[in-house]
């Protein structure tokens, strides 16, 4: 890179890539274009069968390598990262994703002195064929990134004291190296919220967060059922087992109501979704509630037919109704 970097410590963004041939140029782009002066690009090729690995490569050079593995999923490509990364700290970034070019170094910029914490930054939900650039942030989610202490900022992402609760997607964090040592390695057999069970040990590694300037840009698909992975019994085992693990590093730290009705609430959503469809995980989740749990909470079952008759009836005939309801409509009749 010609500019003088010798001041300046070195960001490792890493990129994990599996099948994302048609967007991985614009991220690795976004990436490079990041006025952040003294950077390195680890992207890890995951086994992908179309373009991507050759895509990836077209852009190697002194401060972009490219690693290639045989499949082993998210995680695992993000461990073999960091792993490979040289950085005094950590930007993670999904092939499909952009980041603004400002970003990294508005977060860096927040750190420097302070290793202690973490930064996030606004995201930007933005659909496949739209324009990132005239989207704007989620005024939802910018409720959450709160300048706090680690529980409190977990406890209210969680919903801990509120009805609602909400999530950081991956890419809008810059993690200090320091504290991604603390908090361990990803968690390779987790399919599903890997990230919300590795971010939980961040954030608890940390000393608190710092809300920055910048955006980090997640894409979305107008034609992909986004719930398609909490159908099968694999991952909603994944979740449960995620949030098992959140509910053991949060409540080590906090024996908090508020602490404790977070975990309640995000292990009854998984046993509301796995009523009757999964006993197994049902009965774990059932087993895993905090003790001293709070009374009379009256979780979400979605949509206006199933939420009225959840209110009279509770929720396990709403969902009991919602069950045989799909079932009828699965139903093929033949003339």
């Amino acid at each position: 890179m010609a500019e003088t970097v010798m001041n300046y410590p070195l960001v490792s963004i890493i990129i994990p890539v599996y099948n994302a041939e048609k967007h991985l140029a614009q991220c690795i782009e976004s990436a490079m274009a990041q006025t952040w002066p003294n950077k390195e690009l680890i992207i890890v090729n995951d086994g992908s069968t179309d373009d991507s690995f050759k895509i990836a490569t077209s852009y190697s050079c002194s401060w972009i390598k490219v690693f290639d593995r045989p499949n082993k999923g998210a995680s695992a490509a993000r461990n073999e990262g960091m792993r490979n990364a040289q950085g005094e700290y950590i930007q993670f970034l999904d092939a499909d994703d952009l980041i603004s070019a400002d970003k990294i170094e508005k977060q860096v910029t927040a750190l420097l002195g302070d290793s202690n914490k973490l930064a996030v930054c606004s995201t930007v939900h933005f659909f496949d064929d739209d324009d990132p650039a005239l989207s704007s942030a989620s005024a939802y989610e910018d409720r959450f990134l709160i300048d706090a202490p680690p529980e409190h900022f977990l406890i209210n992402l969680w919903g801990g004291y509120s009805d609602s609760g909400s999530m950081v997607q991956p890419n809008a964090w810059l993690i200090p190296r320091g504290i991604a040592n603390k908090a361990g390695w990803w968690d390779e057999q987790l399919s599903l919220d890997d990230d919300g069970e590795y971010f939980c040990r961040v954030v608890l590694a940390s000393e608190g967060i710092k809300k920055t300037e910048g955006y980090n840009y997640y894409r979305k698909y107008r034609n992909q059922n986004s719930l398609s992975a909490f159908k099968s019994h694999k991952g909603m085992n994944s979740l449960l087992l995620s949030v098992i693990s959140k509910k053991s590093n949060l409540l080590k730290r906090s024996q908090a109501k508020e602490a404790r009705f977070a975990i309640y609430k995000l292990l009854m959503d998984i046993m509301v979704s796995s009523y009757r469809r999964y006993p197994d995980i049902y009965a774990r989740a059932l087993k895993e509630l905090p003790a001293h749990s709070p009374s009379g909470y009256k979780p979400s079952i979605g949509g206006p037919l199933a939420s009225l008759v959840a209110r009279i009836a509770g929720w396990k005939t709403a969902r009991t109704l919602q069950l045989a309801l799909k079932g009828l409509k699965n139903v093929k009749f033949k003339r």
